[in-house]
C-alpha cells in the first residue's frame, strides 16, 4: 500500500496546485509542501519546479508517478488473490474501434470456460488512461497516438487507416485527391478519440483542418456513424475493420496519405498485465 506521502505526490500530480491539492486531501497547504519536499529530499531529486507562477513536472516526477501506478497494480492484483475463487477475472479496456471490431471473438473464446469472469470498458484513449493509472483496469488496448513514455505497451497489431463511404458512393474502391474529398460532408469521432486524432495529424501535417470538409459532424457512436455513412452519403475515416464489418460499406483512399495505426497493450505493471493479455490474447 502507498504511504500518505505518495499518495499526496500523485493529488499534487493530477492538481497540479498546492491550494487544490490541500483542499482535495482536506489538509493544509504547508502539510502538502512538507510531503513533497520528505519525497524530494528521500529521492535526492526535485519533482516539481515553478516557471514563474506555473507549476511543472520535472522528467524525475513523471519516473516517480509511473512507478507509483505500478505499485498500485500490484496492490490490487494482491488485493484480488486475497480472495479465495476458482474464478479467473480480469477488467481491461479498450477504445472502441477495438472493443466494437476488433477483439469480440476473443472475449466470446475467452467465456467459453465457466470459470472465467472480465469487465470490459469501451471508451476513449484518456478516459482508459486514467483508469489505468488508478488501477481500476488490468490494462488497455488502445487504437493510435498516446504518450509511450508514461506507460508500458507492446504491440497488438497493425491496421490500415482508410476512407469508408457507402459502396454506391463515388470514391467507394478508388484512390482519389484531397481536393475531392474536402468537397465531402464527413463524419468523426469526438475530441480525444484515437481515430480523431490520427485524422487531425494526418490533414493538419498536409496543411489543412477538419475545416477545410464541406461539413463536418462529431459523432462518439460507431453504429451511428456507419448508419450515416451507408444512408446520408457522407464518409469518415477509420480503421478498416469497421468497414468490414457491414455489407453496405466500402472503403477509399486517398493520393499521398495512406496511414497505418498501431494497437497496443497498454499497463503500468507489465508482470500483471502480461499474465492477463496472454489468457485472452492466445
Amino acid at each position: 500500500m502507498l504511504d500518505y506521502r505518495a499518495l499526496t505526490f500523485l493529488a499534487l500530480y493530477d492538481e497540479m496546485n498546492y491550494r487544490r491539492t490541500a483542499e482535495k486531501l482536506n489538509m493544509t497547504q504547508p502539510g502538502v509542501t512538507q510531503h513533497i519536499h520528505y519525497l524530494e529530499s528521500y529521492y535526492g531529486v526535485k519533482l516539481f519546479v515553478y516557471d514563474g507562477h506555473t507549476l511543472h513536472r520535472t522528467k524525475n516526477a513523471q519516473r516517480l508517478k509511473r512507478y507509483f501506478d505500478s505499485v498500485k497494480a500490484e496492490e490490487a492484483d494482491i488485493r484480488e488473490s486475497f480472495v479465495p475463487s476458482d474464478a479467473i477475472h480480469m477488467t481491461l479496456g479498450a477504445t472502441k474501434t477495438i472493443g466494437e471490431f476488433v477483439i469480440v471473438p476473443n472475449i466470446r473464446e475467452f467465456l467459453q470456460s465457466p470459470n472465467h469472469t472480465l469487465s470490459l470498458i469501451v471508451d476513449n484513449t484518456e478516459v482508459l488512461l486514467h483508469m489505468l493509472e488508478k488501477a481500476e483496469i488490468d490494462f488497455a488496448i488502445i487504437e493510435g497516438v498516446f504518450d509511450k513514455s508514461k506507460y508500458g505497451y507492446h504491440l497488438y497489431k497493425k491496421e490500415q487507416f482508410v476512407g469508408i463511404c457507402a459502396k454506391s458512393h463515388p470514391f467507394a474502391n478508388r484512390t482519389v485527391t484531397l481536393e475531392e474529398i474536402f468537397r465531402e460532408d464527413i463524419v468523426v469521432r469526438e475530441r480525444l478519440s484515437g481515430t480523431r486524432t490520427l485524422l487531425y495529424n494526418a490533414i493538419t501535417d498536409r496543411g489543412f483542418s477538419l475545416d477545410n470538409f464541406k461539413r463536418c459532424v462529431s459523432v462518439s457512436n460507431f453504429s451511428v456513424i456507419c448508419d450515416l455513412v451507408a444512408n446520408n452519403g457522407s464518409i469518415t475515416f477509420a480503421y478498416e475493420p469497421i468497414a468490414r464489418c457491414r455489407n453496405d460499406l466500402a472503403t477509399f483512399t486517398v493520393t499521398d496519405m495512406q496511414i497505418s495505426g498501431e494497437f497496443n497493450f497498454v499497463y503500468c505493471n507489465e508482470r500483471i498485465a502480461r499474465q492477463k493479455i496472454e489468457l485472452i490474447f492466445k
